[in-house]
Order: C-alpha cells, then sequence, then structure tokens
C-alpha cells in the first residue's frame, strides 16, 4: 500500500458480513436489471427515462444473510442466466452456469466464448472454464465459467470503487449473455 493511501477503516467481521449481505442483494442485484435496457430513439439529445425506468432484465436471487455469495438469475435478451457472485472482503469471483448434458461440455462451450474471454481478460478478470455438477444436484451437469477479481481493500466502504465494478459485472454479464446467442448456447434451463 502506498504510504500516502490512508489505511482502510477497521471493520469487524459482523460489518464485513453485513456490507457483503447489503452489496450483493442491493446495489448489485438492482444493477444487473440493466443487463437490458429499452434504448430511446435517435434525437439530439438523450431520453427521458432514466437506467431504473428503462431497465428491463428481471432478476432474482438467492442469498443467506451472512453469507459471502449469492445466486442470480438474469432474464435478458430472450434468454435467462444463472450466476453466482462472491464477494469475499477483496476479491470478486463469478461464476456464469450453462447447463451441460451428454452432448455439452466445456471443450464444446469454451470456444464460443472466445472473443468475451478475450475482453474479460483485458478488463482485469482471470477466467476459467469446467465441468461440473449442480452441487444442490447433482443431477444436473453444467459448464461453468468462474472469473477472478482482486479489489481494493477499502472495497466494502468507497462507494466509487462499488460503482465500478457493479458496472462492470453488468457489462460482463450482457457480453456474456449476448456471445451466448451470438454462438448458438442455450442458456435457458439451468437449473
Amino acid at each position: 500500500m502506498d504510504p500516502a493511501t490512508p489505511a482502510p477503516p477497521a471493520l469487524s467481521v459482523a460489518d464485513c458480513q453485513r456490507l457483503t449481505t447489503g452489496f450483493l442483494t442491493g446495489p448489485m442485484r438492482d444493477a444487473l436489471r440493466a443487463v437490458e435496457y429499452a434504448v430511446p430513439a435517435w434525437a439530439d439529445g438523450p431520453g427521458s427515462d432514466d437506467l431504473d425506468d428503462a431497465a428491463r432484465a428481471t432478476v432474482s436471487l438467492r442469498h443467506v444473510p451472512g453469507a459471502s455469495d449469492a445466486e442470480y438469475r438474469v432474464a435478458a435478451f430472450g434468454e435467462t442466466l444463472r450466476m453466482r457472485l462472491q464477494l469475499n472482503v477483496w476479491r470478486f469471483v463469478i461464476v456464469y452456469t450453462v447447463p451441460g448434458g451428454d452432448l455439452v461440455d466445456v471443450t464444446g462451450v469454451a470456444p464460443r466464448f472466445e472473443r468475451w474471454e478475450r475482453g474479460a481478460a483485458h478488463a482485469g478478470w482471470t477466467v476459467g472454464w469446467r465441468d461440473a455438477v449442480d452441487p444442490w444436484d447433482h443431477q444436473h451437469r453444467l459448464v461453468e465459467t468462474y472469473c477472478y477479481a482482486m479489489l481494493g481493500r477499502d472495497f466494502l466502504v468507497d462507494p466509487m470503487a462499488q460503482l465500478y465494478w457493479r458496472t462492470d459485472i453488468v457489462q460482463m454479464t450482457r457480453g456474456f449473455i449476448l456471445e451466448a446467442r451470438r454462438g448458438g448456447v442455450r442458456l435457458e434451463g439451468a437449473p
């Protein structure tokens, strides 16, 4: 840490858990609604609706207060993507889930997202792929895309950093859904 940079405030574990739950179930959930939004007609200036009014994606979530992760279903562009977001104080892990099957596995899915993966890596995310099973329903095979990013140590109390990362996650999620459509990868039906 740069000596001129003040140290992040000391937070208790309970404070960190409360702030994590607040971020995952409030601003992050709300931001994901903008994965798809209505665009105004071409004009000399901006449209009259703000982003909250223009947002078209629907988002549902599963979260246990105090846990470091939440699972979201983001319905946008005619698809439904299941994603899990872990906020481990100063690290994000995103896991995007694609339904697997006899003919759908990582070797068939990952190459279709090469362009998306390059963009995510350019933005600082480390991306990997794996074949998996749903941890809550072992009958469902999955292909998971996992993305890691390190955050500033004061992330939980820095609103500008939170805005940056929320926006980046929304852009990555939009890109993932659109790349799936372009590549013919089915997202609907994720358990």
